[in-house]
């Protein structure tokens, strides 16, 4: 007989998930039918696998120990250094991570290395066996802000806040021509996928999504213009498609018709302040309120003074 008291980072799961997981090298319908013949228990009681756990539950296993050792998942090699991470805010739950243009988020459908969150994992390797999750993604060009959980409960909560809106999420962006003032920009959003591109429509279509961008001028000059833009919505390329469609097209930003900036690749925009509202839910409850800044890198800062 084994018994295993769940950690943070093994709760808040299905308890087949669980197992599937823990017992790596065991066949699926192995585990199922110890779950049938009453051989995995949760808590002392009979278990279906359809149960989400909680940290502190107790899963017992009626097997030997050398049958045991035979599923168990092997050790997964620690994870490679591939370079520094800048992080702006860190506790037992979720990651604030700053980053730089030029790096994805995660794994992209080529499974792309060197990633934010191969970072993160050799970061966190010592600490927890848990790979954290990045629950808002920026593309590769963009910088800036990028909220990660470092468990279950965390990520989940963390893209219940995204989907609700309980976050502000605040940009600074360089874009062709000259600009004055405020507005709202409202409108439906198409992506491509093949093409790796959006487009904005001023009504309803199929497959497309309601936009809200808001903006502020904060200063123009030599045909360029930096903006404060705040998201109401967050969908893929939302910034970057709506002010091309606008006609002002974000510097560097070649896929939407942007000028090609000597100074930086890609297009210049920075993710610069993330805020959670109030009433975000537990575990993170100690969020609402709290905001975090991300300066402007510095080729961003030595291009906006070139521009």
């Amino acid at each position: 007989m084994i018994e295993i008291t769940l950690t943070p980072n093994q709760a808040n799961r299905r308890l087949d998930r669980f197992l599937l997981a823990y017992l790596g090298r065991a066949p699926q319908s192995l585990i199922y039918k110890l779950l049938r013949k009453k051989r995995i228990k949760l808590n002392g009681r009979r278990a279906h696998g359809n149960e989400i756990t909680a940290q502190g539950d107790l899963v017992t296993l009626y097997l030997a120990p050398e049958t045991l050792q035979q599923f168990l998942t092997e050790a997964a090699p620690p994870p490679r250094d591939w370079g520094p991470v800048n992080i702006i805010y860190e506790d037992e739950n979720i990651i604030l991570a700053d980053k730089p243009a030029g790096l994805l988020t995660h794994s992209d459908t080529s499974g792309s290395q060197d990633t934010l969150i191969d970072r993160l994992a050799y970061y966190l390797h010592d600490k927890t066996d848990f790979t954290p999750v990045a629950c808002n993604r920026l593309d590769r060009n963009t910088s800036g802000l990028v909220a990660c959980g470092k468990n279950m409960a965390a990520i989940q909560t963390l893209n219940t806040i995204f989907a609700d809106r309980q976050v502000d999420k605040t940009y600074l962006a360089v874009v062709c021509g000259r600009m004055e003032g405020k507005g709202t920009l409202k409108g439906y959003l198409y992506k491509d996928e093949k093409a790796n591109r959006s487009y904005i429509f001023d009504k309803p279509r199929e497959n497309a999504v309601m936009v809200h961008t808001e903006y502020e001028c904060r200063s123009s000059g030599n045909n360029f213009s930096l903006l404060r833009i705040k998201l109401h919505t967050g969908k893929s390329h939302q910034i970057r498609a709506h002010f091309a469609a606008l006609g002002h097209p974000l510097a560097g930003d070649t896929k939407y018709g942007g000028k090609a900036i000597g100074h930086r690749r890609g297009q210049m925009l920075h993710a610069s302040s993330l805020k959670f509202l109030d009433g975000v839910p537990k575990p993170l409850e100690y969020l609402s309120g709290q905001q975090w800044e991300a300066h402007l890198p510095k080729d961003f800062s030595q291009c906006l003074n070139f521009l």
